[in-house]
């Protein structure tokens, strides 16, 4: 273990230079990506593949643990996005790429981003692309079932639209249907051959290891923006809600006894988490942890058994049904106090994990854990070059809302700084989703800007995950409004509190962020200075254009915005920034990606267009890159650009 730490740090650390830095120097630091993520174990326990960025953007480094082997660095794939890997068998990787092209079609050029999956054996090192006879498809990554005693295939599942009027179909009465496929696929190879299928309106389904469908989750559009949600066994009917306008249920998986599902019921009455028998359908109500937390599942990456849950709030915790694996967990914990501490990987017999560890402001950091001798061994954390850096305090604060409401959040302030050195210039930092929140843990751009002089808060205004959905609901119909004060009023209370003084504001974000940032301008010229908007949702309307009507997306997006506020063109207006640009008295810095699926490009090129002659909008196009900003280019131009046009309109000192 020692060998495999030395040989992480060579490869990952690039110190820089001491002395005065300037905004390159920091966003050379704060920008580079992650040297180590996601850490996943082989089920024998032999290798460790990790993402790692030696070549500036994620790829994947494998690392031998029980011998003397070279490390093997994947090159980074060209045109390719590495998004997920995982161990299929003792010697074989799968790993998740997305690839974003621009296609003719009859309509003209449209974006799309595929996903594929591609398996790379260790021995033969030759990657393979997976469901290769099956590239018609836009995603064929969905792993459902790994037969462990047919270790060189796996199984698949693809979903196709059924359009109506699609030539030998069966017409439907409503709408268009959905048929589902599970292909058997060959990791040497890459072909693929039917293994189950269901026409009838399947989206998802739970599996045995040979691929079989144990449960289906069935969605029928039936019109008025209405619709049907199902978990059937066949033609059993387990569970069903019907004129549902928003996803009522999610489906997680087996349990560990194999006899029950776990599903998340996130709309009406039983709400929560819940067993589902596959005897009967009777529901069980499952104690849902930490209060106000968010649920996800834990699931394990073979036998694809939902082993755990994990509760994110103030903190991420994690709690397991595998006994195992519950008890590696507390022992760790015990040993690393004040820490958030997580299962990451196990191998298949559980005699060795991969543990994150979180303290907050610092880079998260990896161990693997044998329980049986009681071994914690360090693999390397996201930002060994910040190692021996002094880095921005963070603190939890919460505020009052001017209706009243308390909002919780995260101040950031600069290094060796304390309360007592203010007031600094102040950058408030909101986050994507909206339905998200921000934790303590180490974040690039808010230390990024921190260690340029600033005081960053990182508000989780209403809307927000992590406290309850009675706060999260409290954002239903304030999309552009008190979602949007909330923000501004973390000046209000920095100012209170000796943090900050007035006309020293920024307001910097990303994504529903970006959007918050654009329309905290536009609520308060007075307060606002400036502007850096990357990302952005600039027209909410027309995003949900890209949607089908009616459909769970539009409807959610809807509750946020407003249902039934926004009936005149006036009203819609009020919260779109490209149509209120000419109002916007504050300079704004657009940054977008020219390779984002999630808020297209053409989201910041309207308000570039609309700004010409009226507003000062300017606009850096960052090529290659996607919504998520993982590459080292990407940060470090999101850094360097932010820093620089925050020191021309708010100077730190």
């Amino acid at each position: 273990m020692k060998f495999l730490a030395a040989a992480g740090m060579s490869v990952f650390c690039l110190c820089g230079a001491a002395g005065a830095e300037s905004a390159n120097d920091i966003a050379e630091l704060f920008g580079r990506a992650d040297a180590i993520g996601d850490p996943q174990i082989s089920p024998d326990g032999r290798y460790l593949a990790v993402e790692c960025s030696p070549e500036l953007k994620p790829s994947l480094c494998i690392f031998p643990l029980d011998s003397a082997e070279a490390p093997i660095l994947l090159p980074v794939i060209q045109d390719a996005r590495l998004m997920r890997h995982y161990w299929a068998n003792a010697d074989t990787l799968i790993l998740d790429i997305e690839i974003f092209e621009t296609l003719q079609v009859s309509s003209g050029k449209e974006d799309y981003a595929f996903e594929r999956a591609i398996a790379f054996n260790l021995t033969d090192k030759k990657p393979v692309m997976l469901l290769k006879d099956n590239r018609s498809w836009v995603d064929t990554n969905n792993l459902v079932a790994i037969d462990p005693d047919d270790p060189d295939k796996v199984m698949f599942s693809v979903v196709s639209e059924v359009h109506d009027k699609e030539p030998g179909r069966v017409r439907t009465k409503n709408a268009d249907r959905f048929a589902y496929y599970v292909m058997k696929t060959d990791l040497k190879k890459g072909t693929s051959r039917q293994v189950d299928s269901d026409g009838r309106f399947v989206v998802d389904a739970v599996h045995a290891a040979d691929g079989k469908m144990v449960a289906e989750l069935r969605y029928k559009d039936i019109g008025r923006g209405l619709h049907s949600v199902s978990i059937t066994k066949g033609n059993q009917v387990l569970f069903q809600r019907d004129d549902v306008s928003f996803n009522p249920v999610s489906l997680w998986g087996l349990d560990t006894s194999g006899n029950n599902l776990i599903i998340f019921l996130q709309e009406g009455e039983p709400y929560g988490l819940h067993r589902l028998s596959l005897a009967d359908g009777s529901l069980a109500a499952m104690e849902t942890g930490s209060a106000g937390g968010t649920v996800s599942p834990v699931v394990d990456a073979r036998s694809l058994r939902v082993v755990g849950f994990e509760y994110s709030g103030e903190t991420t915790e994690q709690v397991f049904e595998d006994p195992a694996l519950q008890s590696q967990l507390a022992a760790v914990r015990s040993a690393m106090p004040g820490a958030s501490v997580t299962l990451e990987s196990w191998t298949d017999d559980r005699s060795e994990s991969v543990i994150r560890v979180d303290f907050p402001g610092k880079p998260v950091a990896y161990y693997t854990f044998q329980p049986g001798i009681g071994a914690l061994s360090p693999l390397g954390n996201k930002a060994p070059h910040l190692d021996d850096r002094p880095l921005g305090t963070i603190e939890h604060i919460s505020y009052a809302a001017r209706d009243g409401l308390t909002i919780p959040g995260y101040l950031t302030l600069p290094p060796g700084k304390t309360r007592d050195d203010g007031p600094f210039p102040l950058v408030l930092l909101p986050h994507g989703g909206p339905e998200a929140h921000d934790t303590s843990t180490f974040d690039w751009w808010a230390q990024g800007l921190a260690a340029a002089g600033y005081a960053v808060i990182q508000p989780n205004f209403r809307g927000s995950t992590g406290y309850g959905t009675g706060f999260r609901d409290a954002g239903f119909g304030e999309y552009g409004d008190k979602m949007v004060t909330d923000v501004l009023d973390a000046e209000t209370w920095a100012q209170a509190q000796g943090l900050a003084e007035a006309g020293r504001t920024c307001v910097v974000g990303a994504s529903y962020g970006g959007y918050s940032a654009l329309m905290a301008a536009l609520h308060d010229s007075a307060a606002v200075q400036c502007v850096v908007a990357v990302n952005p949702v600039t027209s909410p309307f027309g995003l949900l254009a890209d949607y089908r009507y009616g459909s769970f997306a539009v409807n959610g997006m809807e509750r946020f915005l407003g249902s039934g506020r926004f009936d005149s063109p006036a009203a819609r207006s009020s919260i779109t920034p490209v149509q209120r640009v000419a109002e916007l008295k504050a300079p704004v810095l657009l940054i977008a990606s020219e390779e984002d699926s999630t808020v297209p490009i053409e989201q910041s090129e309207q308000l570039e267009r609309a700004a010409k002659g009226v507003a000062d909008v300017t606009m850096v196009r960052i090529a290659g890159e996607d919504h998520y900003l993982r590459s080292t280019r990407a940060r470090y131009d999101v850094l360097s650009d932010t820093l620089e046009f925050l020191h021309s309109h708010v100077p730190a000192n």
